[in-house]
């Protein structure tokens, strides 16, 4: 299965920094779920829950008060 790249990362610190099959964002006008190869855009974020699903099956979840997404080129970086 193909992997995308993600980058979390806080003002002061990041987040997380490696690859997910998919990631999960609590968008303005709704859950969105980014896979791999994911067309590009940049959406404002909502309080919420990032969800992470990595390769290994394992699921990271992390709060979050509001953020911005970028997708482009395989590559997804949050800030929050």
């Amino acid at each position: 299965m193909k992997l995308l790249n993600l980058t979390i990362a806080r003002v002061d610190m990041p987040v997380f920094d490696g690859e997910a099959i998919s990631v999960t964002v609590p968008g303005t006008a709704g859950d969105m779920t980014l896979l791999a190869d994911h067309t590009p855009i940049i959406s404002p974020l909502k309080a919420g829950t990032i969800l992470i699903k990595k390769e290994n099956g394992e699921q990271e979840s992390i709060s979050i008060d509001s953020g911005v997404l970028e997708m482009n080129d395989n590559h997804a970086t949050i800030l929050i």
